[in-house]
């Protein structure tokens, strides 16, 4: 246990990281950058509304200049790590009582 603890805080303290690549992460396109016909950016468009990320690109809002976008990924890290930790314990229980 306490080395997967070790390992999760070392990840959470390298997601930064991602802010040195050049262009794009995987999967975090706009809608614009998709290669599809116009229809289907209008139905994109539809469905990208029904949901808004808690932390819009990771970060808290007013955290845009100097070290506070890494803390912004810092914190979104955490807070993603604890809700698959509750998710997961949550699910070990139930399968737990049958």
């Amino acid at each position: 246990m306490r080395k997967t603890i070790v390992v999760l805080a070392i990840l959470i303290l390298l997601t930064p990281l991602g802010l040195l690549a050049p262009g794009e992460a995987w999967g975090e396109w706009s809608i614009e950058d998709w290669n599809v016909s116009e229809s289907w950016k209008s139905v994109a468009e539809k469905i990208a509304n029904i949901w808004s990320a808690p932390l819009p690109d990771y970060n808290l809002p007013g955290w845009e200049e100097g070290a506070l976008p890494y803390l912004g990924y810092i914190i979104s890290a955490i807070i993603g790590v604890i809700l698959i930790v509750l998710i997961t314990i949550a699910i070990g229980r139930i399968l737990a009582r049958k």
